[in-house]
């Protein structure tokens, strides 16, 4: 058994020796080398943490939340407590550099799908086939609610783990959120579907922190306007990028990456995504500086040197404001097509789901189940279903420097 310290939280991070096996692996020691939040640190400098110690973070919260429902009766064999542990800590396995930005721009697909792959193809030697076929179906959804729900529903450890580790190494106090006492209220109900994971009358308040936490978290963090604009850069560069490819066109380019964007299918991306981490990624757009292409080189020398895009929230006329910055980028000599960026943020901080799907966080109230707004003595999450959304134009305010 090895003991690991998080900042997070006050107990050792206890690791076993079948999870210590995975966290050796290079396929998880790449995570060590991606940063959770990408270019968010151009606001928040302290946003330097990795996907690794997310990852493990998310681990730890599986592991309490089985030892509260093993200590109130619950049936659960210990294969199953393992399958579901690591589950948890392989939920970001196949994530590429720069948190989400580079999704379905550099990989063609999504970062759950190349997920399965390595671990069906990299981890089946060091857990064996039955072990990795039973993680397999928790990402899948072939299982007991429960077990998927602990790893991917309206209130997991994922999200627990992310909230509070972003808001710290961030700095701001808005992830701040009492998972004691939702582990502590935490139970299994049992339903046609099979066990479910609900809360009792007790943790109510906390689960309404929960969710007004992750609605500050999205508009002052995720959703910050200057990250918004720099994800939205990388965007664009790599677009450009592909564009060039696609035209016959050649630049420099590490071969792991060339292999990446010209992948077709996430089994093909498996062997080269090991390569693929910030260091690798930032190396590349610091080269690509000297491109004799004026959209990459410019892009590349912008996101390296931080000279972030003017941010203009339309409120009014969309058609209007984009022919008016149109304007100004073509007096510049700028493409509207890599200059002109629009992002449409939006989010429901809360869908009061129907409480007989699954989905919804629910609450048990005399042995049946009620959906979490309808217990609360407030409207406070019944205000948050609804959707919040703005939009912006992001846009160069100075020509290439030459």
């Amino acid at each position: 058994m090895k003991y690991i310290r998080d900042p997070l939280y006050s107990d050792f991070i206890e690791i076993d020796d079948i999870t210590l096996k995975v966290i050796s692996h290079p396929y998880f020691q790449r995570m060590r080398r991606i940063r959770q939040l990408g270019l968010a640190e151009y606001v928040y400098p302290g946003a330097t943490h990795s996907r690794f110690s997310h990852m493990l973070g998310a681990y730890h919260l599986s592991g309490k939340f089985l030892r509260r429902f093993l200590e109130l009766g619950e049936r659960i064999e210990k294969e199953e407590v393992l399958s579901i542990k690591l589950a948890a800590l392989l939920h970001d396995i196949g994530h590429t550099s720069l948190s989400h930005a580079l999704e379905f721009t550099l990989l063609p697909f999504r970062h759950e799908e190349i997920g399965i792959a390595i671990i069906e193809t990299k981890f089946s030697d060091i857990l064996g086939k039955e072990l990795v076929g039973e993680i397999l179906k928790i990402f899948k959804r072939n299982c007991e609610p429960f077990k998927y729900q602990l790893i991917e529903g309206q209130m997991d450890v994922d999200r627990l783990d992310y909230l509070r580790r972003d808001a710290y190494y961030c700095g701001v106090d808005y992830g701040l959120i009492d998972i004691e006492r939702l582990i502590q209220s935490s139970k299994l109900f049992r339903t046609p579907r099979g066990r479910e994971f609900v809360l009792s009358t007790k943790g109510i308040f906390a689960a309404e922190g929960y969710i007004i936490a992750r609605y500050l978290m999205y508009w002052s963090v995720y959703y910050h306007k200057t990250n918004l604009g720099f994800q939205a850069m990388l965007f664009s560069l790599f677009r450009r990028v592909r564009d060039i490819i696609s035209e016959g066109g050649d630049l420099f380019m590490p071969k792991p990456l060339r292999n990446i964007i010209n992948s077709k299918d996430p089994y093909e991306a498996v062997e080269d995504i090991l390569y693929i981490d910030d260091a690798l990624i930032l190396y590349t757009i610091s080269e690509w500086q000297k491109e004799k292409d004026k959209v990459i080189s410019d892009l590349s020398r912008r996101i390296i040197n931080r000279e972030r895009f003017k941010a203009v929230e339309v409120k009014g006329d969309f058609l209007e404001e984009y022919q008016r910055i149109e304007e100004e980028c073509r007096k510049m000599g700028l493409d509207p097509k890599y200059y002109i960026l629009e992002r449409t943020p939006k989010d429901v901080a809360y869908t009061p789901y129907d409480p007989s799907s699954e989905e919804s966080i629910k609450v048990e109230v005399n042995g049946s189940l009620k959906e979490l707004s309808s217990v609360l003595p407030t409207d406070t999450l019944k205000s948050l279903s609804r959707e919040v959304m703005r939009r912006y134009l992001f846009y160069p305010s100075s020509p290439p420097s030459q």
